[in-house]
């Protein structure tokens, strides 16, 4: 797998116009055994915190591609579903860590772009700070998923 770049996040944002949630879990899609065109549509909901300045779209993105590792899929498995618990729980920890506490999009941009306002401030934030949030989201999926 190809480490992700700067250059590239920014292209699949603002070149190919998907968000960045798409952009995370189609990184990783194929190496997971998902084709890259129905991982962009599963993750199509999912970009500027659900369009309500929720949860940024690299956390959703980035617990879909672990989703796809280690979820599990069958009733009542829980050893399965601890094991998916924890490796959500780290991840979010660790997108946390590297962006200053902050997992949801609001806080992540300092806008709300869920609002008209916001919307507008965003467009002028989001091609400075967005593509490094993907780079770091990347970067912390593919240690996690080398277990």
């Amino acid at each position: 797998m190809e480490h992700m770049t700067e250059e590239m996040a920014r292209a699949r944002l603002f070149e190919d116009n998907f968000d960045c949630a798409q952009s995370v879990f189609s990184h990783f899609a194929e190496e997971l055994g998902l084709d890259e065109e129905t991982a962009l549509k599963i993750s199509a909901g999912f970009g500027g915190g659900m369009h309500k300045g929720d949860m940024c779209g690299t956390v959703t993105g980035g617990l879909m591609a672990l989703g796809l590792k280690y979820g599990f899929c069958e009733p009542k498995d829980a050893v399965g579903k601890d094991i998916m618990n924890q490796k959500s729980m780290e991840y979010e920890r660790r997108v946390a860590e590297a962006n200053e506490g902050c997992l949801r999009c609001r806080e992540m941009l300092g806008v709300d772009p869920s609002t008209p306002e916001g919307k507008m401030q965003a467009g002028s934030i989001i091609p400075k700070k967005c593509p490094g949030l993907v780079v770091k989201a990347c970067a912390i999926l593919e240690e996690m998923l080398q277990d």
